[in-house]
């Protein structure tokens, strides 16, 4: 018995000894693998669609010939355009021209005021034309001690001529004036009757003139004007006067600019 106990004893001792040896070798360790692989990249080739795809079918291709008739006939049309109105615009009556009036006006201190414009037409190009002008009056204002009479008498003629590129026409004229200057402070001195007799305050002034005028169309000469004027008076005192005046048009890229001239002469 004592035997077999020593068995038994060295049985477990045995198997505890195994148990503690696999017990210490249970940690077996650790290793790196490293797994290398060569990575070549490629490019195949993109799947395009093609702008004119094939088709397959053959009856698609053939062009089908159609036959058509056109009948054309006259239709009548019912459409009617309503046609327009123009705004209603409040017209005022042409005023009446005469060519030849006359005036005549009367007043205090036997004053008369007469004009007469006369114009003809000569041709139908050509015309005259005349005018008379006339006031005067016959005095007698209240404390007048002089003469207190005047008149003024004027007398022009114009022949023209109307032409389509052109027009001109010429003048002539004359005026005659009286006046008598009646002005006498009498209320500062006193004239005596034989002073007064001897004043003569009547002044007599006589003018003449020539002159004419011409103008254009389409041109850029525009028109010219020239007079000729003489005056003179009772007390030998005389003067004349000479002026042309041209005006021209003359075109600046699309402006237009009037340039005037004047020559004037004066002496006596």
């Amino acid at each position: 018995m004592k035997i077999k106990f020593q068995y038994i004893v060295f049985v477990f001792a045995l198997i505890g000894f195994q148990a503690s040896a696999q017990k210490t070798d249970e940690n077996i360790g650790t290793e790196v693998v490293n797994v290398v692989k060569p990575y070549t990249p490629t490019i195949s080739d993109a799947f395009k669609v093609k702008e004119t795809p094939v088709m397959e079918d053959e009856d698609n291709t053939k062009r089908e010939e159609i036959k058509y008739n056109i009948f054309s006939f006259p239709v009548a049309s019912t459409f009617t355009p309503a046609k327009g109105k123009a705004a209603g615009v409040d017209r005022q009556k042409a005023e009446k021209l005469y060519n030849n009036y006359a005036t005549l006006g009367v007043g205090n201190y036997g004053t008369v005021n007469a004009e007469l414009f006369i114009t003809e037409n000569i041709s139908r190009s050509e015309y005259v034309g005349g005018m008379l002008r006339h006031i005067s009056s016959q005095g007698g204002i209240d404390a007048a001690v002089v003469d207190d009479n005047y008149y003024n008498t004027a007398l022009d003629l114009t022949y023209g001529s109307r032409q389509q590129s052109y027009n001109w026409n010429a003048d002539v004229g004359y005026k005659h004036q009286i006046y008598n200057w009646y002005g006498l402070p009498v209320d500062y001195i006193n004239f005596e009757n034989d002073v007064i007799a001897a004043i003569n305050p009547q002044q007599t002034y006589q003018t003449v003139y020539v002159g004419g005028k011409i103008g254009a169309k389409d041109s850029f000469f525009r028109d010219a004007t020239a007079q000729y004027k003489r005056f003179w008076d009772a007390a030998g005192s005389a003067e004349n006067r000479f002026f042309v005046k041209p005006s021209l048009d003359i075109d600046v890229m699309s402006e237009k600019i009037k340039v005037d001239f004047i020559a004037d002469y004066v002496g006596g």
